[in-house]
């Protein structure tokens, strides 16, 4: 198959022409253009994937070895991608003193997002044997009293006030310095680091695994050999692509914003409170096949650093426009409408991307997450929080169970498919809240304030219920019990919500979620009955 050439990127005329509001707004960045690229590079990948989302390239080769390539070192992991595979790379080599290889396209340890999480998910750093408490203390920006959702109800016939959640993303993380210090955990330990080396493909063979790499400056092919290939490459991972037939996502959540300094300070809707976080914020209606929505999260008070935000949830096949450069755009207009900026507003760093999630239809995890020698981990595997659309979250909670596995298999050298497929992060409590999700998406035929006034009977249904289950919900561990109530107290205050559900979930999608549902708690039943084995601290 002939492969299309990949277009040139815009000049930076060019861009000012598409998209000025957001090149103005760059100006600020020393290296503005560098940014352009990179959020550019990621819109391409994501647009060669929706033109031929069956076209899928083979980068795992099975009972094969590349020409003309000597193996230069071995390993026991090989991992490619140098952000959530970093974290997981960190406790292989520092606890279970694996010899890791990570690499990356880029620079291993940098992210174009930043992170919230709670301090008892950070817990699971120190549970894991990762980091220590003093060293979590160095890369917290900042902890909130409280956070709240509050979705827009001008055009509801419900109106809600903001529900307020405690220890739900309350506390702001530096990712990059996290994962600077994870990195040098890995260094001391004897593993290996290699910034700009691009993937290229795995061979797989009874032994071991060969993955070829590409220097992404020099273009010189590399082979590195391991008992195991993890890859963390993110949304579009070609690996993913390959072992789900193209269908390795069913659906986004495109996320654009920045870090800004010189947001008007306060207490009112649109100044920033440094003490609260807004978890989840919409300002109208759903427009363009797109309903809109705000993050706001505080980090350094001292440095008045301010991230914000813009993002819609979406179906990979729906025809809304998912370009994270037009996205800027509507970020930079819509702004103001969020948030106050002063005369001395100015970004201090971008941060974008494309959030996966992927919907379980059935009984069983649908999602292949591995092959033989070779493990999808991060936003690879797409098995991120359905309703914060937060891949980080859903890696710690899960970080020992996933590095607990897969030292297991490693120690018990068992490489098969069916053995990797257990070392997932899956929940069928996610699936349930992922069908959930799907109300944050309008439909076709949809009113525009469909979507909010749905979500605020949801926020209604919380709000008269114990605190708790709120929380438990936006971190993907609601019960089966909670969850119920949550439905049939949504239904009392919104009776057409199921009707609703119907037309906008399809037959067939109502009857899959009704079955996740099912799927969840019977899976409690059991637990209850049968405790899963405990994973060691």
């Amino acid at each position: 198959m002939t492969k299309t050439l990949p277009p040139e990127m815009p000049s930076l005329a060019e861009f000012r022409r598409q998209i000025p509001l957001t090149v103005e707004n760059f100006a600020s960045l020393p290296d503005r253009e560098a940014w352009l690229k990179r959020i550019w590079e990621i819109e391409q990948r994501w647009q060669s994937f929706r033109a031929n989302p069956r076209e899928v390239e083979e980068v795992i080769c099975f009972d094969s070895t590349p020409k003309n390539l000597e193996t230069e070192a071995e390993f026991e992991i090989i991992y490619a991608g140098g952000t959530l595979g970093l974290l997981h790379a960190a406790v292989m080599a520092k606890k279970y003193h694996r010899k890791v290889l990570v690499f990356d396209a880029h620079t291993v340890g940098k992210t174009h997002r930043d992170w919230n999480i709670s301090d008892e998910e950070l817990q699971e750093f120190v549970k894991a044997g990762l980091f220590t408490e003093e060293e979590i203390e160095t890369v917290v920006m900042n902890r909130y009293q409280t956070g709240f959702v509050k979705f827009y109800d001008a055009n509801s016939r419900i109106k809600t006030p903001p529900l307020f959640m405690d220890n739900v993303l309350d506390v702001a993380i530096e990712a990059d310095k996290l994962l600077a210090i994870a990195a040098k955990k890995i260094a001391e330990t004897g593993s290996v680091i290699i910034n700009n080396l691009r993937f290229v493909r795995a061979f797989v063979n009874k032994n071991k695994v060969l993955v070829e790499c590409e220097d992404a400056i020099s273009g010189k092919r590399r082979l590195f050999a391991a008992k195991l290939f993890v890859d963390s490459t993110g949304t579009n991972s070609a690996v993913s692509r390959q072992l789900n037939a193209g269908k390795s996502i069913t659906h986004v959540c495109p996320t654009v914003g920045t870090v800004g300094r010189g947001f008007r300070r306060g207490q009112s809707e649109r100044e920033v409170d440094f003490s609260v976080g807004e978890i989840l914020v919409s300002t109208e209606d759903s427009s363009d096949n797109r309903q809109l929505i705000w993050e706001g999260f505080a980090g350094s008070s001292a440095k008045d650093d301010y991230t914000t935000y813009l993002f819609f949830y979406d179906s990979v096949e729906s025809k809304a426009d998912k370009s994270l450069l037009r996205l800027f755009e509507d970020y930079f207009e819509k702004l103001p409408d969020y948030k106050q900026k002063t005369t001395a507003w100015r970004v201090v760093k971008p941060v974008f991307g494309y959030i996966p999630s992927f919907h379980q239809h059935g009984w069983n995890n649908a999602k292949k997450t591995a092959t033989e020698r070779v493990l999808l981990v991060g936003d690879a595997a797409g098995l991120s929080s359905p309703l914060t659309f937060c891949g980080f979250g859903s890696h710690v909670r899960n970080l020992r169970k996933l590095t607990f596995e897969t030292e297991k298999v490693l120690r018990e050298n068992v490489s098969d498919e069916k053995s990797l497929s257990e070392i997932n992060a899956y929940e069928p409590r996610v699936a349930q809240m992922a069908s959930l999700a799907e109300f944050m998406r309008p439909t076709a035929s949809g009113q525009n304030p469909v979507v909010n006034e749905t979500m605020n009977a949801v926020m209604a249904a919380l709000q008269s219920l114990d605190k708790n289950i709120a929380g438990e919900m936006f971190q993907d561990r609601i019960s089966f019990a909670s969850f119920k109530k949550v439905l049939l107290k949504t239904a009392k205050i919104h009776p057409a919500v199921f009707k609703k559900m119907f037309s906008h979930l399809g037959t067939k999608g109502a009857f899959w979620w009704l079955t996740n549902i099912a799927e969840a708690a019977l899976h409690e039943k059991k637990a209850k009955k049968v405790p899963s084995a405990k994973v060691p601290e």
